[in-house]
């Protein structure tokens, strides 16, 4: 696939951009890209350096589009880093499925990943250190030297919680010799069968029947949070102390009222921890747990950067942080926390600085009037993003036809194989002439129209090229805003028409279940007389 991907280089606005990384031309602002067309340009940019990359994107949603399309360009994992809340007042259940998809993102960037999607607010969102992180991580190998107490040891000091059986990330249980965990670096639970103090067997489980599906050669336990008082300088006993000199540094401030009562919130806190109860708000104490760290700290000094909708960039990121501001500039007043808002987020002024260390490209469908970094290098590149055909397979032959006479190269990109011999009898029966091929080497001769297995968000057109791409979402997405009716059992009819009812008759109702038709009657309810069934 990356021969298809490739061509946007091939562009003679865009052939000049990867040299600017040696060149000194950097930061580039390249205009005149939809979404897809600038996933392909940094999966092409990535493929021609051969150098890791960092995307920035302005929130979560697009984050994951950009992602599912640079790996379906260039056909390697990417790790995605989204945006998880701080959870700054004491609760009974904290839901922490971000937090944890969160680790496991900055665990495999640790690791190594060259292909990282970070929302902008995710990757200035204070986290925890690289460094920190490495010490809290424990490895468990099949057939490895590891005794089960110092694995529940682990568990336990990154905050796994224990239970009679594993049912979600954050969990384990202990039976006999077996143990089993769910680690956030795991995409399902693991059970370990220990022989004395080696490990006998490891493998997935599914949670639902809690029967092992697969073998595991090796598994990371993670924290299960972020911000754990265990992984403090001295332990949860020297972040007590450090919190009681805290309070004791409010009390002192005899004229300020919520002042007073966060060094009541303060010590109650550090009361629990000493009594060894979990604290669900640590987020709040984050700055005495770890120095300063974001995801920025985990991405490799020779990384690509693309800044996806620079612009929208800098103003979500900036919303965030105000909006971080807010929050706890109200808890602070009610007493409820104490930490500064700036203490929780890399500032928008030093992420620009961060950046200029880096080589930085831009693209957006236009050309901003402003960006996060000043520009070296400014391009535009001709490029059509094409739209829906909502299932209608006629409209996209005729377009296809139409392309064909202009000279055009076309491929279009089929989910499956089944659905790839589908549209080759379709075009077909168009005199539509479309092999396909299981792995596309190179692209089809100008006028000719091949397809492949592969998907994209959306179809693209570059114009100078003379190449158009049609993606598997154009051609067999549901019409948007259009619910599927739900189909009726066999010997059923929907009811029109309570005129269709006699009293007495047995229904069905699709919310509420198995009723029976007593009549219409009047009612009067706020006023108003209406009848009800």
């Amino acid at each position: 696939m990356r021969v298809l991907f490739d061509q946007i280089l091939n562009i003679r606005e865009v052939a000049a951009l990867p040299s600017l990384v040696e060149s000194g031309g950097l930061p580039a602002l390249i205009s005149g890209l939809g979404a897809v067309h600038r996933a392909n340009l940094a999966a092409a940019l990535r493929a021609r350096t051969g150098r890791g990359l960092l995307v920035i994107c302005p929130d979560d949603a697009s984050a994951e589009s950009f992602a599912a399309d640079l790996s379906a360009m260039l056909g390697e994992e990417v790790v995605t880093l989204g945006l998880r809340e701080f959870t700054f007042c004491e609760s009974v259940a904290v839901s922490r499925g971000a937090e944890q998809k969160r680790l496991a993102a900055l665990w495999a960037m640790l690791g190594g990943a060259e292909l990282v999607v970070a929302s902008a607010a995710a990757l200035t969102q204070r986290t925890i250190p690289p460094e920190s992180l490495r010490r809290a991580a424990f490895t468990i190998a099949d057939g490895g030297e590891t005794a089960l107490e110092d694995a529940v040891d682990a568990l336990v000091r990154c905050g796994y919680s224990r239970s009679e059986q594993v049912e979600g990330p954050g969990q384990f249980a202990v039976r006999g010799g077996i143990l089993d965990f769910f680690s956030p670096a795991a995409s399902a639970p693991v059970r370990v069968e220990f022989w004395g103090d080696t490990v006998d067997s490891m493998g997935y489980f599914d949670v639902s029947d809690q029967r092992r599906t697969e073998r595991v050669e090796r598994c990371t336990i993670l924290p299960a949070a972020e911000v754990l008082p265990s992984l403090a300088q001295g332990g949860a006993a020297a972040l007590g102390r450090e919190m009681e000199k805290w309070a004791a540094r409010y009390e002192r401030r005899r004229t300020s009222e919520s002042a007073q009562k966060a060094a009541q919130t303060i010590r109650a806190d550090a009361e629990r921890l000493a009594a060894g109860i979990p604290l669900s708000c640590a987020d709040k104490y984050m700055e005495l747990v770890y120095p300063f760290a974001c995801a920025l700290d985990y991405v490799a000094p020779d990384a690509l950067v693309f800044l996806d909708q620079p612009g929208r960039c800098a103003e979500k990121a900036r919303d965030w942080g105000r909006q971080l501001r807010e929050d706890l500039t109200e808890l602070v007043r009610r007493g409820e926390a104490a930490a500064a808002p700036e203490s929780f987020l890399l500032g928008l002024d030093e992420l620009k600085a961060r950046l200029e260390d880096y080589p930085v490209y831009m693209a957006d469908a236009f050309t901003v009037g402003k960006t996060p970094l000043a520009p070296k290098t400014l391009t535009s590149v001709a490029a059509k993003q094409l739209t829906t055909y909502a299932g209608n397979a006629l409209s996209a032959a005729e377009d296809v036809e139409a392309y064909l006479r202009q000279n055009y190269r076309v491929v279009v990109l089929a989910g499956d194989e089944r659905r790839a011999k589908v549209l080759q009898e379709f075009f077909d029966g168009r005199g539509i002439a479309a092999p396909i091929f299981r792995e596309l080497t190179r692209l089809p001769e100008n006028g000719r129209c091949a397809i492949t297995v592969g998907a994209i968000s959306a179809g693209m057109e570059y114009p100078e090229i003379r190449l158009c791409v049609l993606s598997d979402a154009q051609l067999f997405r549901a019409r948007e805003g259009r619910r599927a009716r739900k189909t009726l059992p066999s010997g059923r009819s929907r009811i029109e028409s309570c005129a269709d009812l006699s009293v007495g008759d047995y229904v069905v109702h699709e919310n509420h279940g198995i009723g029976r038709f007593a009549g219409i009657v009047k009612m009067t309810v706020d006023g108003f007389e209406k009848d009800y069934v």
